[in-house]
């Protein structure tokens, strides 16, 4: 019996359910009409398959899973060694407690001065100078102590600093460092290639797979499949943004490996398709297939069946789907911990923390919102940005630690739920092979969406005084708080006009996806 072999070489610790990717492929195998697939993968991989299947309600009995017997002994020394080096994310709980308690106190101080100065009685003026001085004398000695403390911490780590800088040994160390991470990365990635190897043996040792798809560009190890190979080419986002990804060359090296040994391409769009695979890398127009996405319904998620509801809405469901992770995942101390969330104002953004995804822009809009507009709204991104320092310092230095929240690896629920509460979805990114994901997540939950003035959705909107409504320019975080605004002060109405959108989107299934995509299968078959 002949069968269609999928290839998955994602990096060891891939969450599949959260990737674009990985959801995408769910939404092609839950709708197939052929049961005769079988997913190719590591062993460090298989779980996570198997997390998706379940994401996404899909039977593990259905679609045959194979992978590599071990995990390499290199990938394992790597997961250890990540997992001492990770900060567990408690420096942001104590950053927060510090700057709490710094607020407070100003605030302590602050009410002081201004209770003190607006004392009308002379007596009352007299008696408040009185306790504020000795007040004074009794703390004096534990805010000098406290001040001499501080100092010295302070001058031994510009010291420290200092001869950190100057000290030829700790230059030398660090270049020795440097290259020693190099070597490691290195040979890390050919563990992992050689893994890839190994998966590409099993396939090829498979007489019934004739076909082969590839869902990714990055895996050159796809030269060596003797069956026939589809390559999924969503985009080759750095020709756009170049300089905003680190060791493009390789990764550009291994895309046109891939690209080179492809029977045949599948895109998003007509524009990755002309200006990325034809005009860039000289692909034959023929070769490429063009399959855009159908609506993603998170409905299924939230509903409720028909002899309940009666007593209980959709609403009230995802409330409780929120409410659970809330009480089990968050600190007491977290905003949300204590927060309805029906009457929380906030957009969610869900996306991975990637540089096209612009996430420091919207960031720098709800600074903008909430500052300079004087508005209270809150955003939730899937996107896990605590470690990059500049973002983390610019949230901190800008008092929004209150007003932005990182709730990553959502489950298809739980980001079903948050996008049913948010006033607006919304979608800053710099470039998408085909119109983002984000649009019908949350139409289909009743939010409507504000999102980037971008090739691939203009070709999806044909109506200019939609675009007007929903569209902004990514470059311009003054022009994503405006639309921000517009869309909280007018949702019904976006909601109402973006209603044909939806529906034009919603003449595509999910079955007809999977109908295209296998058609092209069976023309190399």
């Amino acid at each position: 019996m002949k069968k269609i072999g999928i290839f998955l070489g994602f990096q060891p610790g891939s969450n599949l359910t959260t990737e674009g990717i990985g959801r995408l492929l769910a939404f092609i195998l839950k709708e197939s009409k052929k049961d005769s697939i079988t997913i190719f993968c590591p062993k460090w991989l298989r779980y996570s398959v198997e997390k998706l299947f379940e994401d996404n309600k899909i039977s593990l009995d259905r679609f045959e899973i194979v992978s590599t017997q071990n995990v390499p002994f290199g990938v394992k020394v790597k997961n250890y060694l990540k997992e001492r080096r990770t900060p567990k994310v408690q420096f942001s709980k104590i950053s927060h407690l510090v700057n709490k308690l710094k607020r407070k106190f100003i605030d302590f101080v602050r009410n002081i001065i201004s209770n003190f100065f607006s004392t009308t009685s002379v007596w009352l003026l007299l008696i408040k100078t009185i306790l504020l001085v000795v007040s004074s004398v009794v703390l004096s000695p534990i805010l000098v102590l406290s001040g001499i403390i501080w100092f010295i911490f302070s001058f031994l780590s510009f010291i420290g600093r200092r001869i950190r800088k100057t000290t030829p040994v700790n230059r030398i160390a660090k270049k020795l460092k440097q290259s020693i991470d190099i070597i490691k990365g290195s040979v890390y990635q050919l563990v992992i290639d050689n893994e890839l190897n190994r998966v590409v043996g099993i396939i090829n040792r498979r007489k019934d797979i004739r076909v082969c798809f590839i869902p990714s560009m990055i895996w050159p190890q796809i030269v060596n499949l003797n069956c026939k190979k589809v390559l999924a080419a969503p985009d080759i986002v750095f020709y756009d943004f170049p300089t905003q990804f680190i060791g493009v060359g390789e990764v550009h090296d291994r895309i046109r490996k891939s690209i080179a040994v492809a029977d045949h391409l599948i895109c998003y769009s007509e524009q990755v398709k002309n200006d990325h695979l034809v005009n860039k890398c000289g692909v034959d127009p023929s070769k490429v297939t063009v399959i855009k996405h159908a609506n993603i319904d998170m409905y299924e998620h939230i509903k409720v069946s028909k002899s309940l509801q009666r007593y209980y809405s959709e609403k009230q469901n995802a409330k409780q789907i929120i409410n659970r992770y809330v009480t089990s995942t968050l600190s007491t101390g977290h905003v949300l911990y204590n927060v309805d969330i029906e009457n929380l104002d906030y957009v969610i953004y869900s996306s991975q923390f990637r540089p096209h995804k612009n996430i420091p822009n919207l960031i720098k809009s709800i600074r903008i919102l909430n500052i300079d507009l004087q508005t209270n709204i809150k955003l939730i991104v899937t996107g896990d940005f605590r470690f990059d320092r500049e973002l983390v310092d610019f949230c901190r230095d800008n008092h929004l630690d209150n007003d932005i929240f990182i709730i990553s690896n959502m489950s298809s629920e739980l980001l079903a739920a948050f996008n049913c509460f948010a006033k607006v979805a919304v979608n800053p990114t710099l470039f998408e092979g085909g119109f983002p994901f984000t649009f019908s997540e949350a139409y289909s939950v009743g939010t409507p969406s504000v999102m980037s003035s971008i090739p691939a959705v203009i070709e999806e909107i044909e109506d200019v005084q939609l675009q007007r409504k929903m569209l902004f320019d990514p470059y311009d975080p003054y022009s994503i708080a405006t639309k921000i605004e517009w869309a909280f002060q007018n949702s019904e109405e976006l909601f109402f006009c973006q209603s044909s959108l939806y529906q034009k989107f919603s003449k595509r299934n999910w079955e007809q996806v999977a109908s295209e995509y296998n058609k092209v299968f069976n023309k190399l078959m």
